[in-house]
């Protein structure tokens, strides 16, 4: 059987080193975090919600906040509820229903961002290899940089104090291959989607907690991606 070997991964890293690399940043979709609520009974044992992935569920009856793993189980990817036989909820019972839509995983198949504000020239590519006393510390662990190809490479963006200024980030995405409008000034490392040409291709998607941005802060990003 065929292998990609090491060599052959660092060959990767190697070719991608030389492209356009850029971080996206969008607001993402705006019902991720919205609350909800709704007042239904089970059926056949389940109640699914209408909207999914959900977070902080919470089922009662009047005044009577019921117990999860005790009365009812919750599967938050696929936003169901199942009632438990030896719970305390009756199997006619009218509840109320209340939970927050949490934000997705990320989609091995995602091609864009969905909301998509703005783009950020990256300051450092680097060649890497994993080191617990490595100086360069990314979310991922730590690293060294190395001088010859690995299959690892060392990603750092950093946003301008006036970048998106008072929008919410909720995704980010490396991409590689973007294309620019060719009247822009020399320089400039921040880019609308107005500026873009052609998006070029996703390469690394990240889901965040919201970000509110503000004109007295900058952000710093670090992403070791492994090929």
């Amino acid at each position: 059987m065929a292998i990609l070997t090491s060599s052959g991964r660092a060959a990767i890293a190697a070719s991608i080193k030389e492209q356009a690399i850029h971080l996206a940043w969008g607001s993402g979709d705006p019902a991720w975090g919205s609350n909800h609520s709704l007042q239904t009974n089970f059926v056949d044992e389940l109640i699914t919600l209408p909207y999914s992935p959900v977070k902080n569920v919470v089922v009662q009856q009047d005044e009577v906040i019921f117990t999860s793993g005790a009365d009812y189980s919750v599967d938050s990817v696929n936003g169901t509820i199942t009632r438990s036989p030896l719970g305390a909820i009756a199997d006619d019972a009218l509840l109320d229903i209340s939970y927050i839509q949490d934000t997705p995983r990320e989609a091995i198949t995602s091609t864009s961002l969905i909301n998509q504000v703005g783009l950020r020239t990256v300051d450092e590519v680097l060649f890497c290899s994993g080191d617990e006393n490595g100086d360069l510390i990314t979310p991922s662990g730590r690293f060294t940089e190395s001088q010859t190809p690995t299959n690892n490479l060392f990603l750092k963006f950093t946003f301008d104090f006036e970048d998106a200024a008072n929008q919410v980030i909720q995704e980010l995405g490396v991409m590689v291959g973007t294309e620019l409008l060719a009247e822009l000034p020399l320089g400039q490392r921040y880019f609308t989607p107005n500026q873009i040409l052609n998006p070029g291709i996703l390469l690394v998607l990240e889901h965040t907690v919201p970000l509110v941005r503000t004109a007295a802060t900058r952000e710093t990003f670090t992403f070791v991606v492994t090929f």
